[in-house]
């Protein structure tokens, strides 16, 4: 075997040791980690770039690519004349990189034990890898099955992770999330339209992103939701004695800021969750208090103006679509004020809610994005018939959603090619922060046509016009679709 296939079968062979470590260890993955610092230092234009090229597939790609990058600096490494002291420096500086890597942004919310615990296992796990590259590099003749049989580790792991979502244990969680005042069943009378769609979106449909590569490990035996800072009675509280303070029931629309034109990445839920203002006033904040700071257990942070939760409700969430939180839409607490983005709504994975007398340093802030809070623009969405259709000519039904979150939605209006706006019909409003559903019925002739579609929000505001892209504000602009009459 050549001294480059040597090399990466070194880099195989050690990457897969550093995943089965992590995993006997449930310690961060090495390739989630480097995964992790690519999101968190690359430029703002590649990020925004990737995102709306790979969508839903960023993270599998990043993955892969940091596995890529291993495999190809241990085929460099693999091609130059052995020298044992060379090779034990260059793989003993990637297992320190690894263990640095593999320690940033570890879970704080579980202190003493348990970070001695990440401290350690992230020693071992590039230890591990360490090893089994020099056995590879020092000893030619197993490198071909350490390729082999590394390769094979290493794909089903990266397959596993792109698949994952890590489970929580909902024995934790030992009462159920009942509300005194249930909602009645969510219905608008738009059930039979075709194609439009539900008006709760399912939770297996429910869009997830973040910057995290894969959700937090929580540890409720240790968690605890404090509210903290510039308060005059600080909370510690755990999951039911959150609980013990009163859950309500709400529908609203959660709003991506990088959702793009006929894009999904919102959705419609039915939401259990504790008023922030209910939370804060048992705290008594400092009436200099004006920033308040949501944490999640990794370090991660964004801010909300207090005299903002005068205007609008926020809350602590626990629970969605009638059951706690998913592990990957934050279990066991998130923070959701309906009508900012969901970058700037607050946490996932909360630990802390933390009233500050000045502005905090977010997680977004070197990244080039605005302070904030930055709102739901109103936008409305197509959802059938889809672009590039075929439909019979005549009367056509054309169905979609709107969403002008926290206010509502007043109007929808459907144009055909260059002719003026009209009316479409609204279903029933479930919430005004929930989006509604529209039908409008149109009369196409042979051939083909464009049709675009506009909201009005309640407060009057008509959906901009102008097609921008999501950075900085949001995106805006006419959702539009083209169709063929026969």
């Amino acid at each position: 075997m050549s001294g480059w296939m040597r090399g990466v079968a070194a880099g195989l062979a050690g990457l897969a040791a550093t995943e089965a470590v992590a995993a006997a260890l449930r310690s961060r993955s090495f390739i989630d980690a480097a995964g992790q610092l690519v999101v968190d230092t690359g430029p703002l234009p590649l990020v925004e770039r990737t995102v709306q090229v790979l969508k839903t597939a960023d993270k599998p790609v990043i993955r892969a690519v940091v596995a890529g990058t291993v495999l190809a600096a241990g085929g460099l490494l693999g091609r130059v004349q052995r020298r044992p002291m060379r090779d034990l420096a260059a793989v003993a500086a990637a297992a320190a990189l690894g263990g640095t890597v593999s320690l940033r942004r570890a879970a704080d919310s579980t202190a003493g034990a348990a970070g001695v615990h990440q401290r350690r296992a992230a020693g071992l796990t590039a230890g591990a890898g360490l090893l089994t590259a020099l056995g590879v590099l020092a000893v030619p003749s197993v490198a071909a099955p350490a390729a082999i049989g590394g390769g094979a580790v290493l794909a089903a792991g990266m397959i596993a992770q792109s698949r994952h979502r890590t489970r929580h244990d909902t024995r934790t969680a030992t009462r159920s999330l009942r509300v005194d005042r249930p909602l009645p069943p969510a219905v608008d009378g738009a059930e039979d339209w075709p194609g439009v769609s539900p008006l709760l979106t399912p939770l297996e449909r429910f869009y997830v992103t973040d910057v995290n590569m894969r959700p937090p490990v929580v540890d409720m035996r240790r968690w605890r939701l404090a509210v903290s800072g510039a308060v005059a009675a600080p909370l510690s509280l755990t999951y039911d004695e959150l609980i013990d303070l009163g859950i309500v029931e709400f529908d609203a629309a959660l709003v991506c800021i990088h959702n793009r034109l006929g894009w999904d990445r919102l959705g419609n839920a039915r939401w259990l969750g504790i008023p922030l203002r209910r939370l804060l006033a048992t705290a008594q904040p400092d009436p200099a208090g004006s920033v308040l700071v949501t944490r999640a257990v990794d370090g991660w942070e964004a801010s909300l103006p207090v005299q903002l939760l005068d205007e609008l409700d926020g809350y602590v969430i626990l629970g969605m679509a009638g059951r706690p939180l998913t592990a990957a839409h934050g279990f066991p607490a998130r923070v959701f004020v309906p009508g900012l983005y969901g970058q700037y709504t607050g946490a996932k994975w909360l630990t802390e809610l933390r009233v500050q007398t000045e502005p905090n340093r977010d997680y977004w802030l070197p990244r080039g994005w605005p302070r904030g809070p930055v709102r739901v623009r109103p936008l409305s969405r197509i959802d059938a018939p889809s672009d590039h259709a075929l439909v019979a000519a005549g009367e056509t039904d054309i169905v979609g959603v709107a969403w002008a979150p926290p206010g509502g939605v007043a109007a929808v209006h459907v144009a055909v090619d260059d002719q003026p706006w009209i009316p479409a019909e609204l279903a029933a409003e479930l919430a005004s922060a929930a989006w509604r559903r529209w039908r409008a019925r149109i009369a196409l002739t042979p051939g083909g046509h464009r049709v675009r579609v506009r909201c009005i929000a309640r407060d009057g505001t008509v959906q901009d016009a102008t097609p921008r892209p999501p950075f900085p504000t949001g995106a805006s602009g006419h959702h539009t679709i083209t169709v063929t009459a026969r």
